[in-house]
């Protein structure tokens, strides 16, 4: 039993390593992943934002109203 004991507090010292070793990557990743997140929703309200600057009849034009509007934006 304390053989187990003392493997999982090395095991946990180890895990403790690799993890601090990586946590710069898994932050840069993060960071990129919520840039590009945010990238996206800009790209998405500014096509909204374009859309709603349009009269009804130029909506009416291109087939859309404007409800159809953030179902277009979103996909």
């Amino acid at each position: 039993m304390s053989s187990t004991i003392r493997n999982q507090t090395a095991l946990s010292r180890v895990e403790s390593l690799v993890f601090a070793r990586h946590t710069p990557r898994v932050a840069a990743e993060r960071r990129s992943t919520l840039l590009d997140g945010l990238r996206r929703w800009r790209q998405r309200r500014a096509a909204e934002d374009e859309l709603n600057a349009l009269s009804d009849r130029s909506l009416e034009d291109i087939g859309l109203t404007r409800e159809d509007i953030p179902r277009i934006v979103r996909g």
